[in-house]
C-alpha cells in the first residue's frame, strides 16, 4: 500500500503498480491509472510553467468530469491551493468569490459563468474546460503542452493547506473553510478501513465535487486503495442504478434523499445491482426506516457516517455494529478524534443526555478563510471544536446525532428537536420526504410547522397527517401546522433549503 504522509505522490504509486487499471469513468472516457498520472503531471509542468507557485490559489468551476481528478492532483503535485467552486452560482456569487480569494488561474466548464469571468481576464488566467473560446486558454491544450516537460519537485507536508472549501451558505455568507493534506487524506483512510475497502472497490460517485464529501469519500478514499471512480455530473436515480448494474459498483456514496430516490426507482425499474457491497450515508440525519430499506430492497450493508466541512470524518458505524446501532447512531468516532457533549449549563453531559457536540482531531480545520474571529469563536481556546450540532452519547462512545442547535424549537417553554417528530412521519408510508421548522409566535415563542412531500398519488390532507402523530409523540409535540408541497427543496450537497420553505410559509402568510 501507498505510504506517503499525503497524496501528492498516490497516482505515482498507483500508475506504477496498476497502471492499466481502471481509475475513473464519467460517462465520456475511461482513463486508467497510467493516464491518470500522466495527464495529471502534464497540467502540473504546464501551470508551473505558467509560474503557479505553492499557495497560489487555482479557482475551478467543474461538475464531476475526470478533468477535475486531473487538476486535483496537478494541484498537489505543485503545492497550489485548490478552491473548488459550485457550477451553479450564479453572477453575483461568482463575483464575491473571486473577490474574497483573489485566484491566479481559474478553470470554468460552462459558458454561461465564462461569460461572468471576462471581466477577470486581466488579472488572472482563465481556462475552458471542454469548449475553445478564442484568445483564452483550454485544458485539452494545456495538458497537450506539458507532454514533454520536466515536472519540478515540489515539496508538501501534512500540514500545509490544499484546498480551501466552501460551506453550503445556508445561514448566510459562505465561509470558505482552509483544509490540510492531514484533514483530507487521513480521514479518507480512516473511512476506507471501516469499510474494508480493496483495489477491488468501484465507487458510484454522484455527490458535487466543490463539496467535502466527495473530495474526500468520493475520490481521495477509493484512490487510495486502488480503487475505481464512476462519477456521475448530475444524479437521477435511475440513471445511479444502471450505473450500478454497468459498472459492477460496490460501493455506493449518497445522503438519505438519493437513496429514497434510488429506492423509490427500484420498485418500477428492476436492475441487476448484486454487485454492491457497501455504501456510506452521510450529509444528513437518515430516517431509520430508511436504513433497514436500504438493507433490505437494495441488499447494500451500509453503513452511516458523520462529519461536516470544518471537522471532516468525525464518527461512522461499522459492520461490527448491532443493527440497531447502525439505524439509531452515527456510530463511534475514529481513531484520532476525540468528542464529548456539553450541556446547557456548560457541564459534561449524562450518557443521552442532549448537548453541543465538541470535537478535537486531525479533521479540524485550519481556519475560515479571511475570518480569523469566526475561527476564535468557534475553537476555545484548548482546541475543541463547538460544531453547533446537538448530539447525545451513550457508554460505549455511540453517538445520536438530534439535529442543529440553532434548528432546535422552544414552543411554549418545551425544547422540541424536529429529528424526532420528523422520524415518526418517516414511519408512515405516505410520507416521501419531510422538514420541520419553528416559526415565530407571539404567544407561545414559536410554533411547529411540518413541511411534506407525498408519495405519487397519495391522497392524505393537512389533518389526516397532524392526526397520525397523535399519540406517537408527546402532544406538545405534535405540528401545529401540516403544509404539503410537491417537493421538498434541497441545496447542492443534500441538505434541505429550509430558507426556500420559510419562504413558503410567509408567502403563505401575505396571501
Amino acid at each position: 500500500m501507498y505510504k506517503g504522509e499525503t497524496f501528492q505522490g498516490l497516482l505515482d504509486y498507483w500508475g506504477e503498480n496498476q497502471p492499466d487499471r481502471e481509475a475513473v469513468f464519467d460517462g465520456l472516457r475511461r482513463i486508467s491509472y497510467s493516464e491518470l498520472r500522466e495527464e495529471s503531471e502534464s497540467l502540473a509542468i504546464t501551470l508551473s510553467q505558467m509560474h503557479i507557485q505553492k499557495g497560489d490559489k487555482v479557482l475551478v468551476f467543474l461538475p464531476n468530469w475526470h478533468e477535475f481528478i486531473i487538476l486535483f492532483f496537478a494541484v498537489a503535485k505543485i503545492g497550489a491551493i485548490l478552491i473548488p467552486a459550485n457550477v451553479v452560482l450564479v453572477e453575483k456569487e461568482v463575483n464575491y468569490g473571486i473577490g474574497r480569494v483573489r485566484p491566479r488561474i481559474i478553470f470554468v466548464a460552462s459558458k454561461k459563468q465564462f461569460a461572468f469571468l471576462e471581466p477577470y481576464k486581466e488579472s488572472c488566467a482563465i481556462v475552458t474546460v471542454r469548449f475553445e473560446e478564442a484568445g483564452y486558454l483550454s485544458f485539452t491544450k494545456l495538458v497537450e503542452k506539458g507532454r514533454n516537460g520536466q515536472a519540478e519537485e515540489i515539496q508538501v507536508y501534512p500540514e500545509d493547506e490544499f484546498t480551501i472549501v466552501f460551506t453550503s451558505g445556508s445561514t448566510g455568507y459562505p465561509k470558505g473553510v482552509e483544509l490540510t493534506y492531514r484533514n483530507l487524506f487521513q480521514s479518507a483512510k480512516n473511512v476506507g478501513y471501516r469499510l474494508n475497502c480493496t483495489n477491488e472497490e468501484t465507487f458510484l460517485v454522484a455527490l458535487p465535487c466543490c463539496h467535502v464529501f466527495c473530495l474526500v469519500i468520493g475520490i481521495l478514499t477509493p484512490l487510495f486503495f486502488g480503487g475505481k471512480i464512476v462519477f456521475m455530473e448530475k444524479f437521477n436515480p435511475l440513471d445511479a442504478l444502471e450505473l450500478i448494474e454497468q459498472e459492477t459498483v460496490t460501493v455506493n456514496l449518497g445522503v438519505p434523499t438519493m437513496y429514497i430516490r434510488e429506492l423509490q426507482e427500484l420498485k418500477n425499474n428492476q436492475k441487476n445491482i448484486s454487485s454492491l457491497r457497501t455504501g456510506i450515508v452521510a450529509g444528513a440525519i437518515c430516517p431509520e426506516n430508511t436504513i433497514q430499506q436500504i438493507q433490505q430492497d437494495l441488499h447494500c450493508d451500509v453503513l452511516i457516517a458523520y462529519g461536516s466541512t470544518e471537522t471532516v470524518a468525525v464518527s461512522m458505524t461499522s459492520f461490527a455494529d448491532e443493527m440497531v446501532k447502525r439505524c439509531q447512531t452515527v456510530g463511534r468516532p475514529f481513531d484520532g478524534v476525540e468528542v464529548k457533549v456539553i450541556n446547557k449549563d456548560g457541564d459534561l453531559a449524562k450518557i443521552w443526555e442532549v448537548g453541543e457536540l465538541f470535537y478535537k482531531g486531525y479533521g479540524l480545520m485550519k481556519g475560515y478563510y479571511g475570518m480569523p474571529d469566526k475561527y476564535i469563536e468557534l475553537v476555545d481556546k484548548n482546541g475543541w471544536y463547538h460544531t453547533g450540532d446537538l448530539a447525545s452519547m451513550d457508554e460505549s462512545g455511540y453517538i445520536k446525532i438530534v439535529g442543529r442547535k440553532n434548528d432546535m424549537i422552544i414552543r411554549g417553554g418545551y425544547n422540541i428537536y424536529p429529528s424526532e417528530v420528523e422520524e415518526v412521519y418517516f414511519k408512515y408510508p405516505a410520507v416521501l420526504d419531510i422538514c420541520v421548522l419553528g416559526i415565530p409566535h407571539q404567544i407561545l415563542g414559536e410554533q411547529t410547522y411540518a413541511f411534506i412531500q407525498l408519495r405519487d398519488n397519495d391522497e392524505e390532507t393537512t389533518e389526516s397527517l397532524r392526526e397520525y402523530a397523535n399519540g406517537r409523540i408527546a402532544k406538545y409535540k405534535i405540528p401545529d401546522k401540516v403544509i404539503l408541497v410537491n417537493k421538498i427543496p434541497k441545496l447542492e450537497n443534500g441538505k434541505t433549503d429550509k430558507q426556500v420553505l420559510k419562504d413558503i410559509f410567509f408567502r403563505l402568510e401575505e396571501s
